[in-house]
């Protein structure tokens, strides 16, 4: 089944987790680890006061309702099936500029992904990337997808290339384009 148009994506389940699109509802949920130095030390951004996340929050809801059928944008809360707590975040896109400079193809996609510090290393991460990569691919019709990871971050690209994804292109520190002065890695997982 491929999506048309801005059509509100549905939820997808994994064994511990529920992956559902973002409401305005969210926002203290995801200020837990969006305004936390520790979970926003490899994002693209720091610490968000709760203006700032809401703002992002709502920048986020904006763009997956103005989605097409070539390009999107979509937000997702993980959610513990256990206990209906948000744990974590990712995003869906092929916006034309992806997370490094340059375009991609609208058949291409990025995705993206944060964790609350305590449920890091117990591979719900692994988890719902896998999730996210298997909707960008069997959902969407994406024939390549992009990740960007500081290349410090170790356990992402360790998880990113665990999955199958290979390193596509290096910035260096002088190209951070978010101001952490880190270099990076864009990461690529073609279908097939």
């Amino acid at each position: 089944m491929t999506v048309s148009g801005s059509d509100t994506p549905a939820p997808l389940i994994t064994e511990r987790l529920l992956l559902r699109p973002l409401t305005a509802d969210d926002a203290g949920a995801l200020l837990r680890f969006r305004g936390d130095p520790a979970a926003t030390r490899y994002l693209s951004h720091g610490p968000l006061t709760p203006e700032q996340n809401s703002a992002r929050l709502q920048q986020a809801l904006s763009a997956a309702e103005s989605s097409t059928a070539e390009w999107f944008y979509f937000g997702w809360a993980f959610e513990l099936r256990a206990t209906g707590d948000v744990v974590g975040d990712g995003r869906t896109w092929n916006t034309v500029e992806p997370p490094a400079p340059g375009r991609i193809p609208s058949w291409s996609a990025s995705l993206g992904y944060v964790l609350h510090p305590e449920h890091q290393r117990l591979g719900l991460g692994r988890e719902a990337a896998a999730a996210l990569v298997q909707w960008l691919f069997d959902v969407r019709g994406s024939e390549t997808l992009f990740a960007g990871v500081y290349e410090p971050n170790l356990p992402s690209r360790r998880l990113l290339e665990g999955l199958g994804f290979r390193k596509d292109r290096f910035f260096p520190f002088a190209e951070d384009t978010a101001g952490k002065q880190l270099p990076s890695w864009r990461y690529r997982l073609d279908r097939g």
